[in-house]
């Protein structure tokens, strides 16, 4: 099942299929973002952590063996068969629509600390001490003790729990909503593990994951997206949601306050060239990005991109000496996020 998925994540045009790797496993180098960005993948990033360098190898393999695929020391490309099963193969898979990789980074955590919270109030409106609680990581843990504890003495903290549950799965589809309840654990309830789920429905177990990762995914949103309408499981969610790694949200705030990147090198104690790097990073992920303000050669780069949209730096500086790469790539950035 996950040679169709990858599959789909290549084309007839040459990849570096490290790259794909990369943002499947969630590594979110610069460079790797706008290669992501630009091969139109940029979507699935951290969707699949704990894919191994060497089960992904082991799969362009079988896509070379199988007369799909050809590989180089660097790239990657279909061969027309490949393509073939590629456009055969893609309407038969179930896609993700509500992950969105660049936000996702604490979907995993937020999803273990609804777990553990629906099972800790499930025991609880049954007056039950003695239970084995989901396990999950030790900080996880402790904020959901901590949820649990601040909403306990809530009146009809449970039957609110309930209320809130129910209409966050009535907005999943039928088959997910189903999904996502037989992996709830409670009072004399036990979840059904994946293989379980794979054999009651019938399906791989990466469908399975991938429609469970996409359920979450819409919990997740609804609840950054209304926390007055879920007041008590809305306290799950721990984090504000954001694009951006920590270090360059800093950048991000800086820049949107008024400072120069000189300014911001200086106060942060960080190179100019990561600050500019951070200026990548948010030209990529983030829509509001002032492109206008940092494309000093913007008209000659336009003229130079008109006539050849895969010109080298090495020409664009030919032609514009004073032009710098941070520049060149913003403006290669400018075009791929217009044409989405």
């Amino acid at each position: 099942m996950l040679i169709d998925y990858l599959l789909c994540l290549l084309s007839t045009d040459k990849r570096r299929y490290q790259v794909v790797y990369y943002t499947l496993v969630g590594k979110r180098t610069t460079s790797n973002l706008y290669a992501a960005l630009d091969y139109d993948i940029i979507k699935w990033l951290q969707i699949y952590p704990n894919l191994s360098l060497t089960q992904f190898q082991a799969i362009l393999n079988k896509m070379v063996e199988a007369g799909w695929l050809v590989c180089d020391d660097h790239f990657a490309w279909l061969t027309p068969a490949g393509d073939q099963q590629k456009q055969a193969i893609r309407p038969t898979l179930f896609w993700p629509k509500h992950y969105d990789g660049p936000q996702m980074g604490k979907l995993t955590a937020f999803q273990s600390r609804l777990l553990l919270a629906l099972q800790i109030t499930s025991e609880y409106a049954h007056h039950n001490q003695r239970y084995f609680p989901v396990t999950i990581s030790l900080h996880e843990r402790n904020q959901v003790v901590y949820w649990f504890k601040q909403h306990k003495q809530q009146t009809y903290f449970p039957q609110q729990v309930q209320t809130e549950l129910r209409l966050l799965l009535q907005e999943l589809t039928t088959e997910q909503a189903n999904l996502l309840a037989n992996r709830l654990v409670g009072h004399q309830v036990t979840g059904s593990s994946q293989q379980q789920l794979v054999q009651l429905l019938g399906q791989s177990p990466l469908a399975i994951e991938l429609q469970t990762l996409d359920g979450f995914a819409q919990l997740l949103t609804r609840l950054r997206q209304s926390p007055a309408q879920f007041p008590i499981l809305g306290g799950l969610v721990l984090d504000k949601p954001s694009r951006l790694s920590q270090s360059t949200a800093q950048t991000w705030q800086a820049i949107q306050s008024g400072q120069t990147v000189d300014q911001i090198s200086q106060q942060r104690h960080i190179k100019r060239g990561t600050i500019l790097e951070h200026l990548l990073e948010i030209a990529i992920l983030v829509p509001q990005f002032p492109f206008v303000d940092y494309l000093t050669h913007q008209s000659e780069l336009a003229t130079l991109f008109a006539q050849d949209t895969a010109v080298s730096f090495q020409t664009v500086q030919a032609t514009v000496p004073a032009i710098d790469f941070f520049e060149y790539r913003l403006y290669q950035i400018k075009l791929k996020v217009a044409g989405q």
